[in-house]
């Protein structure tokens, strides 16, 4: 499939780019704490220039020294020692013949340091970056705000010293600017606060700074949330008033966006989101402007993006998360490799729950090279081994297709379906981002011509030629505690794939309110008809050590799919018509379904086939939720260090 769309040439300004695909501004949290780049930051942009993306949006950087930096790791743009290493940003990834453009920010509420002060539009209060801290925003006072404005034309300059090709105003996502332009965070009563007007008058004086501080020919973008997604916040119609008058006060390019951090579903869309959740409120900009307009927010795929641009929607496309799962996104489109591209699964795990989170840099799930580059190669080994993998689902695909990579010859045992637990994800929209996971890793073991066994895997065939084994075979689910009728209508998660058109329009009650059986309960609500309970013992959905992100939004995507959701029900039998429970205020009593899903998670496998290969003397590794049951992450990761070491 060829997706001529993305590879046009287009201009931005005075700037031509390659073609339409721009890396949208992620952060990576690899800067020294002065806010200098490290040869982490270097390397990890000039690997995405490397990959074919026209514009490479180097992450949201601090404009001034009081209150502007917003996360540790932060790149800095507030003096001139700055410059010198901007400039070796800048030079590296143009020339992978890419263009570089810097996005400056203020972090206003969104201020994640712990540390004071926190200024923003006014006093407005968000407990998630604050009562961990005990650090709360104050209202910037006039004065200020004309430093804050100064700062920001400055910190432009430096970035046309560094010779970047493009500065961009970060306006959305919750940011400072993001505080005075909505109303949801700005109750302000002086010239920034109240009417649209006042509540614009911020960005357009930093606008008219940063026009003031640079040459004309400079091309000035700003980012943007269509909305923030909040009732009482930015509305679609001031929106598009506010993009004309960024034309009319020199902006060159509208990049669209949506959300801030309190509606992190909106910013950073998951899996049960929809693609392109923004596209309403880009369009609507796009009518009202003649400068370009780059589209954002989960255009994960090249089928995607190309029908974004073809059809007119936008003018350019900007890409996160799937840079970080892919550099070479835009390479293997332009070549017609899409089955190659790394997918982004849309999870937040390796970016946001166990990287930025946590203090430390970015990370990806599907990409153990992110803001590493370099550093952990595949490599060739030292001598080829020919070596057996049990399992074909992710982490056994994954381990197969990188041990090939290092020259071994390998054997993949799986009996049934390649995708083990992937396979659940197949025919369900609420989890396509999983199910083109689970494309991509079966076609990379394919293309490759590696032999697969459709056989169960055993320690006679595993001992047998084979010079290392590497065990994949999964975790068991975990079974259920209480009596199962002989002929009760039972199901598990994965089964409810094959069984989409019997399920269809039937009452079907799922078992556990963790993530697997919130995540059932989702695939089944799709289906016409189908009525869906979930039966929780606990007094919250989702109690375990799922992504938080998850975990915030879930109950509410359950409730507007219209799945019914008991706490504190205990099952305690599995029955012919049903199922029988205890509630926690001591009452029991029957429901009557047509189809039961025990969706209570994961156990640990025995390790017996491991533990018979080691009594034999051959090389055994167990990875993935075989060693310990776990999400994808966990999958994907152990199977490729693991090849790395063999």
């Amino acid at each position: 499939m060829a997706f001529d769309s993305l590879f046009q040439p287009g201009t931005i300004g005075a700037l031509t780019l390659r073609n339409r695909v721009v890396k949208s501004p992620n952060t990576t949290a690899t800067c020294n704490a002065d806010g200098t780049v490290t040869p982490r930051t270097v390397n990890h942009y000039r690997r995405l220039g490397e990959g074919g993306t026209g514009l490479v949006m180097v992450e949201y950087t601090y404009v001034d020294d009081d209150a502007s930096k917003s996360i540790h790791g932060q790149p800095g743009a507030s003096r001139q020692d700055h410059v010198a290493g901007l400039g070796w940003l800048a030079d590296e990834v143009r020339s992978t013949g890419a263009a570089i453009g810097l996005q400056l920010v203020h972090s206003g509420r969104q201020r994640f340091l712990g540390t004071h002060p926190m200024k923003s539009a006014s006093s407005s209060s968000w407990d998630v970056a604050e009562a961990p801290f005990g650090v709360v925003p104050t209202p910037l006072t006039v004065e200020e705000i004309a430093g804050v404005v100064r700062s920001f034309g400055e910190a432009a300059a430096r970035a046309w010293a560094a010779r970047f090709d493009l500065v961009e105003i970060h306006a959305g996502h919750g940011y400072m600017i993001t505080n005075f332009l909505s109303p949801h965070t700005n109750d302000r009563s002086d010239d920034y606060g109240g009417s649209f007007e006042n509540r614009a008058r911020i960005l357009l004086e930093i606008v008219d700074s940063v026009r003031a501080h640079v040459p004309r020919e400079f091309p000035l973008s700003v980012r943007l949330s269509v909305s923030d997604y909040e009732p009482d916040g930015i509305v679609i119609e001031e929106t598009v008033e506010l993009c004309r008058l960024l034309e009319q006060h020199g902006v060159d390019v509208i990049h669209a966006s949506g959300g801030y951090h309190a509606k992190q579903e909106w910013e950073v869309s998951s899996w049960y989101m929809p693609r392109q959740p923004h596209r309403w409120g880009w369009e609507k900009i796009k009518s009202a402007v003649s400068v370009p307009v780059i589209a954002s927010g989960s255009l994960v795929t090249p089928q995607i993006a190309d029908e974004v641009l073809r059809s007119g929607s936008a003018d350019f496309v900007s890409l996160g998360r799937a840079m970080l799962a892919d550099p070479s996104w835009a390479e293997k489109a332009r070549e017609g490799r899409q089955l190659e591209i790394v997918p982004c699964i849309r999870c937040n795990d390796g970016c946001l729950e166990r990287g930025l989170d946590q203090k430390r840099s970015v990370g990806c799930t599907v990409n153990p090279e992110v803001a590493e580059e370099g550093r952990f190669p595949l490599g060739t080994a030292p001598a080829p081994k020919r070596v057996a993998v049990a399992g074909g689902g992710p982490a056994g695909l994954r381990a197969a297709a990188a041990l090939h990579d290092r020259g071994h010859t390998v054997v993949l045992f799986e009996p049934g379906e390649l995708g083990g637990a992937l396979n659940h994800a197949l025919g369900s929209t609420v989890k396509q981002d999983l199910a083109g996971l689970r494309e991509h890793l079966v076609h990379e073991v394919t293309r490759r011509g590696i032999e697969i066994r459709t056989v169960t895997a055993d320690a006679a065939s595993l001992t047998d030629g084979f010079d290392e084994v590497v065990i994949a075979t999964g975790a068991p689910q975990r079974a259920f505690p209480g009596p199962v009728a002989e002929s009760a209508p039972v199901l598990g998660p994965g089964d409810i794939t094959n069984r989409r058109e019997e399920l269809a329009g039937r009452r079907v009650v799922v078992v556990g309110g963790g993530f697997q059986g919130c995540e059932s309960a989702l695939r089944l609500a799709e289906l016409p008809g189908t009525t869906v309970l979930v039966l929780e013992r606990g007094e919250r959905l989702m109690r375990g050590n799922e992504v938080k992100y998850d975990a915030l939004v879930l109950p509410g995507r359950l409730a507007e799919a219209g799945v019914e959701v008991r706490m504190g029900c205990e099952v305690v039998a599995v029955e012919d018509k049903g199922v029988r429970l205890h509630a926690a205020d001591g009452s029991e009593g029957t429901v009557e379904v047509d189809a039961v899903v025990l969706a209570l998670g994961r156990e640990p496998a025995q390790g017996t086939l491991a533990a018979k290969l080691c009594e034999a003397g051959v090389p055994v590794v167990t990875i993935g939720s075989a060693a310990v049951p776990g999400p994808v992450y966990d999958a994907l990761h152990t199977a490729y260090f693991t090849a790395r070491r063999i």
